[in-house]
């Protein structure tokens, strides 16, 4: 009788560790994306798995090929969410959001920013900012600290770039090396003629390579700056990057808190063409980090 009643409390105890356990797994399995924002080509069909970056849970493990997800409508341009929802045995649930804008591409995978929807960025006054063809500033906003530049009055940076642009000017000419100044600040309004002139002369594919939308411009922030070493003619070319300023702004604009904005192998990135003439202020401790490794600003904020 002693031997029966041992046997069913042992099975109790089992029964009862086992209940323990599946009540305790309440915590919802991890799932992460590689991305927050893609951009797909039109009549593209979509890998949806090879954005998924980690699919795991403590309990069940490996979970990726459980990952469900709605579909999306490649053949419309615009944009478009991809939800990625993952739920471990237990039951518990993770979901994840991604935007998707359907574009068509012009050459070495750029996209007119007329395509897509963007993100109004909340902190424009910030020198690290990103804004691109996705991320805009407010339409009415406008630097509050712009000073004229060191070799133009008639060209502005706000204060803490135009300081650091002094030094950078300075050091360039103590080397011997001439330096330019073509363009620095631009207001909403002056972009949005320089781009519809763009469009007009050259057509939306070269606009979209070498010219930003009203809004999504760098130059707006008061922080970018095109530099060349002549100052007539067609002065903003590739020529720049063989110049000693060009090669003075590989060496050492970081080090005065500027960044080659849209290096040579970072176009499919950027999604603007290659640049050499243009720089734009981070600050010192970012141009240098950025510098580094090599990275832009957009791989930057997809790893931070």
């Amino acid at each position: 009788m002693k031997r029966y009643v041992s046997v069913i409390l042992v099975m109790g105890l089992l029964l009862s560790g086992c209940s323990k356990d599946k009540e305790e797994d309440k915590e919802a399995p991890v799932l992460t994306l590689k991305e927050k924002r893609v951009q797909v080509e039109l009549n593209s069909k979509v890998d949806y798995q090879s954005f998924i970056e980690k699919a795991m849970d403590e309990v069940d493990g490996e979970l990726i090929s459980v990952v469900k997800y709605n579909e999306i409508d490649t053949s419309q341009i615009g944009q478009q969410e991809i939800t990625y929802t993952l739920k471990d045995k237990a039951g518990n649930e993770t979901k994840q959001t991604m935007v998707v804008d359907v574009v068509k591409y012009f050459k070495n995978k750029i996209f007119s920013p007329t395509q897509v929807q963007p993100e109004i960025v909340k902190n424009p006054e910030d020198i690290t900012v990103l804004v691109n063809k996705v991320h805009q500033l407010p339409q009415d906003w406008e630097p509050n600290d712009l000073e004229p530049i060191i070799d133009s009055k008639f060209r502005y940076l706000r204060k803490e770039a135009n300081a650091a642009f002094t030094k950078f000017y300075k050091a360039a000419k103590a080397k011997g090396i001439e330096i330019y100044s073509v363009s620095a600040y631009r207001s909403y309004q002056k972009q949005k003629i320089n781009w519809e002139n763009q469009v007009k002369v050259f057509g939306e594919e070269y606009a979209s390579l070498y010219s930003a939308y009203p809004g999504r411009s760098e130059h707006q922030l008061g922080l970018a700056i095109d530099i060349s070493y002549k100052n007539q003619g067609d002065n903003l070319t590739e020529k720049v990057a063989s110049s000693d300023i060009g090669k003075f702004i590989e060496s050492d604009a970081y080090k005065y808190g500027f960044i080659l904005r849209y290096p040579k192998d970072k176009v499919s990135i950027t999604n603007y063409g290659y640049e050499p003439w243009h720089i734009r202020y981070v600050g010192v401790d970012l141009a240098k980090k950025l510098h580094k490794q090599g990275i832009t600003l957009e791989e930057y904020y997809k790893e931070a």
